[in-house]
């Protein structure tokens, strides 16, 4: 208990300096674009790294075997690789903010389109934040806290260091815990290993020697963790804010090349921690093999320190949540919505709505938490509206000169339908997000041929695209 509120009295202390960097809204969402290198490259892998990978990984890795405990961390390595390539492209367009502002500046100003953007993200978002807060309360029980007053203690906390200090204080908290998880990930794995050569008699090699896909589903689940990983994060709120965050669009780039390398380094252990865990705890559940390790090789004191860097990593999520939560109200509904008219940073309101936007949408993912244990498929039940269907206006549309505003309205009418028609249970598509994806990108380009010769049909950004 002791630990734990240290380390939360830690990130609000940090909230309380950092939020001297904080002028304007602008500062609140996008740390001023003056986010040095490295904090940056930590904050994008440990949106990645949440408290989901880490448990998730062993869990796998346990159940499936040393590589597949990989997986999702490989997947969330390859989705920085490719961002590389993505991420200086919308950091170029300076004047945005967030997903929704590409849309403006690519396709020209519509409060179809960046309402449809916003709105649709905003309950996957609540719902994500409420997930993180569930997994807190109880992975907090380790320390022999009540799931429902460790969830209070974890929507305070973030609320108070996310209002304060905006990406800054997020992102600094985001270099603390993944710091910790560099130095301890791989001393658990060492020592985990020494037991299972000492009690079982197998070597590392002989844990590495099994093949990359070891059953016949794997290839499956591999690509299952891959190619959602990717999509979703080439464009969402949360990676978007943090490409703003950059200096300019080189540290962009490289930020996301770094935070692939550090992702891989960390995949490693997590692996082989589930891996060796199942060979030395076999009868202990899956979903418990972390605790069990943690427990069993290490100091009583390395092992707590390790269990709050766990739970940092929970809160970690939750925050870059609550900042794109931020993000989604007050530039794209507050201002460009009911304000278009006027400078975001001049809007009398636009930093109360930034904040209070943040507090309740973590209260109400708090009550969710408190409530529901069962919240993950939510997360994936509005995936293709999300992601699915903004697929084609916002990756195509960066790349392809023919994109254009009648080719993004079709798109997203025929992807949202299409969505939909898998959601309320119509037609199960075999893969909805996929299907989602290639419908939403052919009447993009059916769309914008149609509609090329008719006025302002580019956008003048587009021609020099």
């Amino acid at each position: 208990m002791v630990a734990l509120l240290v380390l939360c009295g830690i990130f609000i202390a940090m909230g309380v300096i950092l939020s001297r960097r904080i002028a304007n809204a602008t500062d609140l969402l996008v740390a001023g674009r003056k986010m040095p290198l490295l904090v940056l490259t930590f904050t994008i892998a440990a949106t990645h790294f949440g408290g989901g990978a880490l448990v998730g990984g062993v869990q796998q890795g346990a159940e499936m075997g040393l590589w597949a405990g990989m997986y999702a961390i490989l997947g969330y390595a390859a989705a920085c690789l490719v961002n590389a390539f993505v991420a200086p492209h919308f950091r170029r367009r300076s004047n945005n903010l967030t997903p929704p502002d590409f849309i403006e500046s690519r396709y020209g100003a519509s409060k179809i389109l960046r309402g449809y953007h916003a709105f649709v993200y905003i309950f996957g978002t609540i719902a994500i934040i409420a997930a993180q807060f569930s997994a807190f309360g109880g992975m907090a029980q380790a320390f022999g806290i009540a799931r429902p007053v460790a969830i209070l203690i974890g929507v305070v906390v973030v609320i108070l260091y996310t209002c304060m200090a905006g990406m800054w204080g997020v992102a600094v908290t985001d270099v603390m815990q993944l710091g910790i998880c560099l130095i301890f990930l791989p001393i658990i794995a060492v020592l985990s290993m020494n037991v299972l050569t000492k009690e079982v008699g197998v070597q590392a090699s002989q844990v590495f020697a099994q093949p990359f896909f070891a059953t016949p589903d794997a290839a499956g689940t591999f690509m299952y963790s891959l190619i959602p990983t990717i999509v979703g994060s080439m464009f969402a709120y949360e990676y978007y804010l943090r490409f703003q965050s950059a200096k300019d669009e080189k540290d962009a780039r490289n930020s996301s090349l770094i935070a692939c390398v550090v992702l891989i380094i960390l995949a490693i252990p997590v692996g082989l921690i589930g891996d060796v865990a199942h060979r030395v705890f076999p009868h202990v559940p899956s979903g418990a093999v972390l605790g069990e390790v943690v427990n069993k090789t290490m100091p009583k004191w390395a092992g707590v320190i390790f269990l709050a860097a766990v739970l940092a990593a929970i809160m970690s999520t939750a925050d870059s949540m609550m900042t794109s939560l931020s993000g989604m109200c007050s530039r794209d509904i507050y201002h460009k919505i009911m304000h278009p008219d006027k400078d975001y940073d001049e809007l009398p309101k636009s930093m109360a709505v930034t904040r209070w936007s943040a507090i309740i949408g973590a209260l109400l993912a708090a009550v969710i938490a408190l409530n529901f244990t069962s919240i993950i498929g939510l997360l994936f039940w509005t995936s293709p509206l999300q992601s699915g269907v903004l697929f084609a206006p916002m990756i195509l549309g960066l790349f392809w000169k023919g994109a254009n505003r009648y080719g993004a309205f079709a798109s997203i009418i025929c992807g949202g339908v299409t969505a939909l028609i898998d959601m309320i249970g119509l037609v199960h598509l075999p893969e909805r997000m996929l299907v989602t994806m290639a419908v939403g990108t052919i009447a993009l380009i059916i769309g914008s041929i149609v509609g090329k010769n008719k006025p302002g049909a580019r956008t003048e950004l587009a021609a020099n695209l």
